[in-house]
């Protein structure tokens, strides 16, 4: 069995399938202290023979969060506040994306101001959320000097985010139909200098990535997998399947997308360095916001009544989270509150193909897979 996260076993004398009369050997993997999985406990049993793994089985549940029954007793201002929590690594990710799935279901048009800071802080987010997983190629490496550059970088994104919004990890200045943030001209620079530094630690990346060993041909993923297991985000780009909604949006259209070099080979290592390009061209696009934001002008939010209430129906709306689309069902009766609303995580579609690409894996490249298949507790068990 091979746990994953730095919490100890309640029971470290039961079975993995709960036989006490069966012995099993534990391996518990440390993918670095700044690796999200770090955080909590997910296991995997796993049945070996000569050191190779012949079936998986991937056991969740530890952490139930209970978003979606959360959101049926908030009403909808409330609401965008509770999803910044299910991924910690990109909060302003989860609370625009419950954001935009209210304003759809109400036919609300955002203001073209709004449209653009959000883009922006989404790839924002998204750069400081690849930071996080690809930490554990310094870790691998044993270069504790990469680990404090990612470190460093993350504790100077979160002193933006505060000076954004007030807060360091959940932003919560997302509201129906706006934003509620502090004046740009407080972080937007510091924002620029950041963005240098975050160039300049991908290049130190790929490079490390480059000559790291044990990555290379590791849990391949092949192209008819993607589909059949609901991939997408670096995980699908990685295996030649690009599903990016981003393109299909607003904004996003007015933007030059950088090249970038993809090895679609569908392992670990295809995978790392798509979190490396993908991060490189979410620099590029927050740039170009930057340039373009200072001749935009009007209001941060739209005027709603005092009472919201989204008409009956049901409504599906999808974001472009850090490792995939994410979506958002709302089924509305009419009332200030939805009758549900149930999210579509990437990550657990992550966890769901390790128990297929496992078997066959090395036991020494277990770990590789699971840092190229990233996941956080709260977006996995939501």
């Amino acid at each position: 069995m091979f746990v994953i996260g730095s919490m100890p076993l309640t029971h470290p004398s039961q079975s993995a399938d709960g036989d006490p009369g069966k012995k099993y050997e534990v391996t518990r993997l440390d993918l670095g202290h700044l690796h999200p999985t770090r955080s909590g406990l997910v296991t995997i049993a796993t049945t070996v023979d000569d050191d190779v793994i012949i079936s998986s089985q991937v056991n969740v549940g530890t952490l139930h969060r209970g978003d979606e029954k959360l959101f049926e007793v908030r009403d909808y201002r409330q609401i965008p506040m509770l999803a910044s929590r299910h991924d910690w690594t990109a909060p302003f990710i989860g609370e625009t994306g419950a954001a935009h799935a209210i304003e759809d279901a109400m036919g609300i048009t955002i203001p073209t101001r709004v449209a653009w800071i959000r883009t922006l802080l989404a790839e924002f987010s998204r750069i400081t959320s690849h930071f996080t997983f690809l930490s554990w190629v310094g870790h691998h490496c044993d270069d504790a000097g990469l680990e404090n550059a990612i470190a460093t970088a993350i504790e100077n994104a979160r002193r933006i985010w505060q000076r954004c919004s007030g807060n360091r990890i959940h932003p919560m200045i997302t509201r129906i139909g706006g934003l509620r943030i502090h004046p740009e001209s407080e972080w937007q620079p510091a924002l620029g200098e950041w963005l240098d530094d975050a160039n300049a630690l991908v290049t130190r990346l790929r490079t490390a990535l480059d000559a790291t060993v044990g990555v290379r041909g590791v849990a391949v993923i092949p192209t008819n997998m993607i589909d059949r297991y609901g991939l997408s985000g670096p995980v699908s780009r990685a295996s030649g399947v690009d599903l990016d909604t981003r393109r299909r949006t607003a904004v996003y259209d007015e933007l030059k997308w950088p090249e970038v070099v993809i090895e679609p080979r569908g392992d670990a290592y295809s995978r790392l360095a798509t979190l490396c390009n993908d991060a490189a061209v979410s620099s590029s696009l927050c740039r170009q916001i930057l340039d373009r934001l200072p001749s935009l002008d009007g209001p941060l939010e739209t005027r709603l009544p005092t009472a919201i209430k989204a008409p009956r129906g049901r409504t599906w709306t999808t974001i472009e989270a850090p490792w995939g689309r994410a979506g958002y069902l709302l089924e509305s009766r009419g009332s200030t509150t939805p009758w549900r609303m149930a999210l579509r995580t990437p990550t657990f579609a992550n966890v769901q193909v390790l128990e297929a690409v496992l078997p066959g894996t090395r036991v020494d490249d277990v770990e590789a897979t699971i840092a190229s298949l990233g996941w956080t507790l709260g977006d996995l068990d939501k």
